[in-house]
Formats: C-alpha cells, sequence, structure tokens
C-alpha cells in the first residue's frame, strides 16, 4: 500500500509559493507608483503643451521674436500622446515581467523627453541664459528621483545616471564653466540617491505588508491585522467563543509511514494537510494546528460564524469525500460544539494563538471513539442541535474518557 504523492506538494515549493508572493506584493507597490508617476507626467506635459501653443502662437508677447518653428510643439504633442499611452496601459495592469521591462523603457522615455526640452531651450534661446541652469538642475533632479518608486535598484540607478547624462549634456551645451557644473552634477546625483535611499525605505514597508502575508498563511486574518494593528492588546485579552471544533486522524497512518521514504511521507502530509486547510477555510473555519496525520480546526473562533456547527459538518463530510482520492487509508473526525476560550498562549519564545477548553478535549475524544466504534465520523448532540436539522443518525450513548457524564452520539445518514 502506498500514498499516492504529487512532485508539487513539497517544502521547496512552498518556499517558492510564499517567495512569489512576495514577490507579486512588491510588484503591486511598484505598478502603483508608476501609474502615479504616469499622472504626474500626463500633467505636466499637457502644461507644457500649452505653453507651446502659446509660445508658438504668440512669440513676439512672449519671446520678443518674430517666429519660433512648430518643432517644440510638435514634439510636445507626440510625447503628450506617448504619455498618454502609458497611462492607459498602466490602469489595464501589468504582469512583474511586462513591469520590469516597462520600468527600463520608461526611464530612457522620460530622459530623452528632459533631452528633447534642453535641446529645444538651447535653440530657441540660446546658451546664454544662466537662468535656465536653474530649471535643467530642477527637471534632472526630479528625474533621478522618480527612480526610488519603482521599488527597483537597477531601475533606480538606470534613471538617475541617464539624468546625469542629461544634465553632463546641458552643461556642455550651455557652456557652464567647471565648479558650476561639479557642483549642480552632485546636487543632481545627490537628488538621485535620496531616491535610492527612498526605494530602501518604501521596500522596507513593503517587506512589512509581506510579513502580514506570510503570517496569515499560519494565523486567521483577524489575529493577523491584531498582532500589527495592537499587539499589546492582542497578548492581553482573551475570547470567550461557541464554536464548533473538528479533530481528525488519519487510521494507522504510523504503521504505515514506517516502510516509506521520510521524503514521501512529507510531500503526502503536505498535500494532506493543504488538502483539509482549503476545505476548511472554504467553509470559514480556521485550522489551529496540524499534529502529523492529525488536525484541529475551529468553526467560529477567533471570527464569529453564524450556524458554525453546519458549516463544521459540510467541512467534515467533504474532508472524508476528498481524503479517499489521495490517501489509502482510512480518516477519523469528531465534532463537538460548545464555548471555548481563544487567545495567545505560551511563552515569548513560543507563543501561539489557540483555543482550549472542554469542547476541545470531547471533540478529540470523538475522535478517538471512532476507531473504537467503527463509524468514520462521530458527531455530538450539541453539534446536532446546533446544526439545522442535518441528516443524522444516531449510534447511542455512549461513555466519554474524561466525562462523567454518557453523550449521545450521531454519524452521517
Amino acid at each position: 500500500m502506498t500514498f499516492q504523492t504529487p512532485s508539487g506538494a513539497t517544502t521547496l515549493s512552498r518556499r517558492l509559493s510564499i517567495q512569489a508572493a512576495l514577490d507579486q506584493v512588491v510588484s503591486r507597490e511598484a505598478h502603483r507608483n508608476e501609474l502615479q508617476l504616469s499622472y504626474v507626467r500626463m500633467g505636466v506635459l499637457l502644461i507644457s503643451l500649452l505653453l507651446d501653443v502659446a509660445v508658438f502662437l504668440f512669440p513676439q508677447l512672449l519671446l520678443g521674436k518674430d517666429h519660433v518653428p512648430p518643432t517644440v510643439m510638435i514634439i510636445s504633442l507626440c510625447a503628450n500622446l506617448f504619455a498618454l499611452g502609458l497611462v492607459v496601459i498602466l490602469r489595464q495592469g501589468l504582469s512583474m515581467e511586462a513591469l520590469q521591462r516597462w520600468q527600463v523603457i520608461i526611464p530612457i522615455f522620460d530622459n530623452l523627453l528632459l533631452w528633447a526640452f534642453i535641446t529645444n531651450i538651447w535653440r530657441v534661446l540660446g546658451a546664454s541664459q544662466p537662468l535656465i541652469l536653474t530649471n535643467v538642475v530642477a527637471f534632472c533632479s526630479l528625474v533621478a528621483v522618480s527612480g526610488g518608486l519603482r521599488l527597483s535598484r537597477r531601475a533606480a540607478l538606470l534613471t538617475s545616471l541617464l539624468a546625469l547624462a542629461n544634465f553632463g549634456y546641458a552643461a556642455v551645451l550651455f557652456k557652464l564653466n567647471l565648479a558650476l557644473a561639479l557642483f549642480a552634477g552632485i546636487t543632481v546625483f545627490g537628488t538621485g540617491y535620496l531616491g535610492m535611499r527612498m526605494a530602501v525605505i518604501v521596500r522596507r514597508h513593503v517587506k512589512n505588508e509581506s510579513g502580514r502575508l506570510l503570517m496569515a498563511q499560519f494565523l486567521p486574518k483577524t489575529i493577523v491585522e491584531a498582532a500589527f494593528e495592537s499587539p499589546l492588546e492582542l497578548l492581553q485579552q482573551s475570547q470567550k467563543r461557541d464554536v464548533t471544533v473538528v479533530v481528525t486522524d488519519l487510521r494507522e497512518f504510523t504503521h504505515f509511514s514506517e516502510a516509506l521514504e521520510p521524503q514521501t511521507v512529507l510531500d503526502f502530509l503536505n498535500r494532506y494537510q493543504g488538502l483539509l486547510a482549503t476545505i476548511v477555510e472554504h467553509h470559514g473555519g480556521w485550522v489551529d494546528k496540524f499534529m502529523g496525520d492529525g488536525m484541529l480546526a475551529v468553526f467560529g473562533a477567533p471570527d464569529p460564524l453564524e450556524n458554525h456547527a453546519r458549516s463544521a459538518l459540510t467541512a467534515a463530510a467533504a474532508m472524508v469525500r476528498e481524503v479517499t482520492q489521495i490517501s489509502p487509508l482510512a480518516m477519523g473526525v469528531g465534532v463537538h460544539s460548545g464555548p471555548v476560550v481563544a487567545g495567545c498562549l505560551g511563552t515569548s519564545g513560543r507563543l501561539e494563538f489557540t483555543v482550549i477548553g472542554d469542547t476541545v478535549n470531547v471533540a478529540a475524544r470523538l475522535e478517538a471513539l471512532t476507531k473504537t466504534l467503527g463509524y468514520g465520523v462521530l458527531v455530538s448532540n450539541a453539534t446536532r442541535q446546533r446544526a439545522d436539522s442535518w441528516p443524522l443518525q444516531s449510534v447511542g450513548v455512549h461513555p466519554i474518557r474524561g466525562r462523567a457524564q454518557e453523550l449521545e452520539l450521531f454519524t452521517f445518514a
């Protein structure tokens, strides 16, 4: 007898899956920033186009010249169309691979615009315009700092170097003296460096969000949010809830696993636990813990769940049905409803959010009784009363270890 072991359910695949999720978080943040930059770019270029049209129509009034060639206006119009196209593309969404390509294309486009701006100012106004230096340094610095918003070292470095190259080009065109050019160049480079440092800060923030995402793999969403927003309150407060507890265990798993390779056992458990967790979460429950081939799931805590007993029974039925597709071993399931206390338990070195109470103990006892009584699922009368006429049949009244009172038990009809 062998376990069905898929190649994808390995520890490595889990690590890769978590890493892919973290990369996706960074990519979404970078895409959001790129979209905001595209709006700013579109606004600046639109204002620039209006000014270029005004200069073309009224050259004498604005520049003191009789005629200005339409070159600047045409270039500005083309730039606006391209910028509008970028807005449309970014609003539609990009994959991570596509975004990485655009993070190279867009800085090149921005710096081509900057190059065109510098060149046309030089052609229209000439080289002897000392006030132009302020504008050139400002535009080069803005382009340089924008690279940091892309959350990519490569994109930030590329943007800064291109902006610095544009400033060098402007320094030659406007014949700046060496000392002034070096001072202004350092300003541009320093701004680009600040942009890169800003990227580090933003990435740190994104990592915090990634940590939240990673914690969500192990804890309920409510607990993850509380851990980040009010950790002291989470540690100090416990909750009393009426819940339904589901305990599962594979029959004879220890005996059969002894004849298998450790990696085969690990792969099977990964898939088995993943299947159970998916079913529990799909029905509104939460996996408190896995204990080898056993599982403790809770319906109704930490988040309240309407008709948690019915949800738990639906999940239990799905588990029994689906597990037969991946395992040759039978599974025992115990289901019991009642009050529990939910909260953080343990020390600073080993802290976990869990539920405790007699309800948990009874559910575990019911699962153990499935072996003795020969039923795959045993449900307490407390759960049956809360389950709104779920189809169950009585299997009699039985003693429960650790309890003086016998309980009437049920199984699926």
